[in-house]
């Protein structure tokens, strides 16, 4: 049985018998042909959501902030520095969030990352019609703790930086002239804040800044509450549920908390409509209200649904719910929710069941963080590292704390199972901290509670001795989600705590008395100290690195899928899912290399490793929305250095291969795996002639091998996925590629977008051994994130690509990419940004 990394520990080093040692030339076009197909079919569903209110005021306040950072040196007292924010004008700077507390080098790990005291402030416009309204400020993420003033006044300090919080600032505003909005951010180590362990022991890195999104709602006296707000067990705004759901029919229970700040009662009527996803209505109600002065009321609706699309992986139908809260016949206040009807239920030797239908999600653990910007990606990157993940085939994410709401919103449109984790990583604090523990608990549930993606609540600290609140953790998590399918989960605790009898699904150490998860698999090192080991392989190693790592996860996975066939051995359960550790390579504070362990490296560019993952995938297209589809893909460069045994990573019936024109044989996967789809192995002859690769620069002689292997993928005899390969010649010229997955860039003044320069020969083949220093320039409404000092521009090829992140300007219009590297012939790339939606609520 596989489970956690430290589980890795205790196993014998893994064969790479099964798979040969070869390689692959450019991984990215194939990646951007299954990206392009799982893209075009999500762009208006994605790019629609989230919806503004119709009649609610939300304002975005993303938008020219001023900052400032204090910086200081070893044996300075930075705490009195940090106290007050400096005076001078000078120096501050105008930022628009995202914003990262300071731009890092490509290699923030080892603790290389700032960790300090930052200063955010903006002046807010007060419009006079928006007297005797409530106004809250909402913030999706400051790291980590977070001080607020309003005109000098000191409202409020929030503890953590991965849940949203909310002030409200209705009572401390001027009437007239100007507010000045004040913040002070700090994340240094506090070992009172969860995860609260010191960073420089930690597997991933606090990167610091207001790096999520901010807004100002302007609230009807009578209007629908806020649950962090509200701060009531299961309640406060809107809270969908399902009694009863089949393929016939669904009931969907809709509990909304109206709110009223007035003195007076007020008498209202609170309306539902729901729409299918095709847009039609499928379902409505509407009901009276009375809510006496300052106070609140709860009501609940039904609404019943014939037939209804039901939400899955495989087929993540959404449903567009409408709430109105109506005064006198007039809107005061609306909301839109979105959902997927649908159940769950795990199973302790059956595993998880989605719809009554059997279900083995496959999935991988993913951290936030990007080279440069740390946690300040914009909604865009978000969007593309869940599309990447899910074009990869993957099921399921996790993490070990909550995500971005524009990486969930792609979980529920994508088909994403999702775990939200408590913020917490090997460390237990003090009182205080488990309050704060507590909390994050319910807010965590509060937050996330309407999403269809979400199957498991992580309540546990990760991979940390739980037993002082583990109890409390469980009562918690099922009284803020009292429904039938509320799964918390964890590792079984090592002793007997009272009031508890385990988490719902348990991960490390389950004795098969509770259903199983895996929540860690595939990683594997020497030792905890040395972090060395066969799969933690940066894509710039090469094609033998790369397939030592793809080798030793093949290996794993196919454990685990043997276990999904076999008979149950006593004092086990049947897997529900396994998570890949990890994902995308990410940041640590206590190592000084980044985890390489991952198929998607930290500028989201494949490994060999991400088509093995994208083999196991459905090969019918109509099977999923996104994740599914013929693929194939030859993991070799096919240069002089290339193995000539040939590995084939497809999910069709036969491959046939052909080189240099050539036939070389029509196979059928390798025998001996439980895999849905093996890999295929192919003995090649050599890739070119023995004494010159000419051909690359076109003046070979007649007859020369030109070093071409074409893969093409069978399907019922039928050819349905090609992957040709061409060994590299000499690099002569640079060539872009615009990173967008179906998502333009937006003219905000935040967003950015990765380009990819690809060194290539004079065929346009990219030569991947290329290392060459590219230098990135950009004219028009965007302009390079990073500098030489940083490792970002100039950057040196990795694999043969250099990536650069252009970053928007507030305006709209034509950006212009030029790249150029010593010796090569210099590329342009023309691309626009669009105008930024002024309603959007992210």
């Amino acid at each position: 049985m596989l489970f956690s990394r430290r589980d890795f520990l205790e196993l014998s080093t893994l064969s790479a018998a099964g798979l040969a040692l070869d390689s692959s030339l450019h991984p990215l076009h194939a990646l951007a042909q299954s990206s392009a197909h799982s893209a075009s079919a999500f762009t208006a569903t994605s790019a629609e959501w989230p919806l503004a209110p119709a009649f609610r005021q939300v304002r975005p306040l993303d938008q020219e902030w001023r900052f400032t950072r204090i910086d200081h040196t070893p044996g300075e007292n930075s705490a009195a520095m940090a106290t007050n924010a400096p005076a001078s004008d000078a120096a501050w700077t105008m930022v628009n969030v995202p914003h990262t507390v300071r731009l890092e080098p490509f290699n923030a790990s080892g603790m290389r990352n700032f960790q300090g005291t930052c200063w955010y402030e903006k002046h807010l416009e007060i419009q006079p019609q928006w007297h005797g309204r409530t106004l809250h400020l909402v913030f999706q993420g400051a790291m980590g703790v977070t001080d607020i003033w309003l005109n000098d006044t000191h409202l409020t300090t929030h503890y953590g930086g991965y849940l949203p919080f909310v002030v409200d600032i209705s009572d401390h505003l001027n009437a007239t002239g100007a507010n000045l909005l004040r913040l002070r951010l700090d994340n240094t180590d506090n070992q009172q804040v969860p995860p609260g362990k010191p960073q420089d022991q930690l597997d991933f890195v606090y990167f610091g800044g207001l790096y999520r999104s901010v807004e100002l709602r302007v609230l009807h006296p009578l209007h629908i509450s806020d649950p962090v707000v509200a701060d009531k067990p299961a309640g406060g705004g809107i809270f969908v549920t399902f009694p009863a759901v089949s393929n016939d029919a669904a009931t969907v229970q809709v509990q909304c908390e109206v709110a009223n700040t007035s003195s007076s009662l007020r008498r209202a009527r609170v309306s539902h409509e729901l729409r299918a996803p095709d847009g039609s209505i499928v379902a409505s109600s509407e009901a009276p209200v009375e809510v006496p002065a300052s106070s609140s009321k709860t009501l609940t609706q039904m609404l019943h649904v014939r037939a209804p699309l039901l939400w899955h992986p495989y087929h993540p139908h959404l449903y567009r719910l409408h709430t109105v809260i109506l005064e006198d016949g007039k809107p005061a206040d609306d909301q839109y929710t979105r959902i997927g009807i649908r159940r769950f239920r795990i199973d302790k030797e059956e595993g998880l069941f989605i719809n009554g239908e059997k279900f083995f999600s496959l999935g991988a653990n993913r951290h936030q963080d990007h080279p440069y910007v740390g946690y300040a990606l914009p909604a865009s990157a978000h969007y593309r590292d869940a599309l990447k993940l899910r074009d990869a085939g993957f099921t399921s994410y996790r993490c070990h704390y909550p995500q971005h709401p524009a990486f969930m919103d792609a979980c529920d449109e994508l088909g994403i199972l999702a775990i939200i984790s408590n913020p917490g990583w090997q460390f237990m604090g003090d009182e205080v901290f488990r309050k704060r523990v507590y909390q994050n608990a319910r807010e965590m549930v509060r937050r996330d509670r309407n999403r269809p993606s979400v199957l498991l609540w992580e309540a546990q600290m990760n991979e940390t001795d739980n037993d002082l609140v583990a109890a409390e953790l469980f009562r918690i998590i099922h009284e803020e989600y009292p429904v039938a399918d509320c799964y918390t989960a964890g590792d079984r605790l090592t002793r007997p705590v009272a009031d508890f009898n385990g988490w719902d699904v348990e991960y490390s150490r389950n004795d098969g008395s509770k259903p199983l998860w895996i929540r860690e698999w595939g990683d594997q090192v020497d030792n905890w100290t040395d972090q060395q080991g066969s799969v933690r392989v940066p894509r710039d190693w090469g094609e033998t690195p790369m397939l030592v790592q793809s080798s030793r996860h093949l290996q794993a996975l196919n454990e685990i899928y043997a276990e999904q066939s076999e008979p149950l051995k006593p004092g086990t359960a049947r897997a529900a899912g396994a998570d890949l550790w990890a994902g995308i390579d990410y940041y640590r504070g206590y190592h000084h290399q980044p985890f390489y362990g991952s198929p998607l490296d930290l500028f989201r560019l494949p490994k060999f490793d991400y088509y093995l993952f994208q083999s196991q995938r459905p090969v019918d297209p109509k099977t999923s929305h996104a994740g599914s589809g013929p693929m194939i893909f030859v993991a070799n460069f096919a240069s002089f250095q290339s193995p000539t045994n040939v590995t084939v990573f497809s999910n069709c019936e036969q491959v046939r291969l052909t080189q240099n024109g050539k036939e070389v044989a029509v196979q059928t996967p390798d025998a001996g795996y439980h895999l849905p789809h093996p890999p295929f192995t192919f003995r090649l002859e050599q890739f070119s002639a023995l004494h010159s690769m000419l051909f690359a620069s076109g003046v070979a002689q007649p007859g020369t091998a030109i070093g071409n292997v074409k893969a093409e993928g069978l399907v019922g005899g039928r050819v349905v996925a090609v992957h040709e390969i061409s060994a590299p010649g000499v690099p002569t010229q640079l060539k872009l590629v615009l990173d967008d997955c179906g998502r333009p860039l937006v003219a905000d003044g935040a967003d950015w977008i990765r380009v990819y320069a690809h060194i290539c020969d004079a065929r346009g083949t990219t030569y991947s051994f290329g290392e060459d220093a590219v230098t990135f320039r950009v004219s028009g409404e965007g302009a390079v994130i990073g500098t030489a000092e940083l490792g970002a521009n100039p950057m040196r090829a990795q694999a043969g690509i250099a990536t650069a992140l252009v970053q928007a300007t507030s305006r709209p219009g034509t950006i212009t990419v030029e790249a150029e590297a010593f010796g090569l012939t210099s590329a342009t790339l023309h691309f626009a940004s669009e105008a930024a939606a002024i309603a959007a609520t992210r």
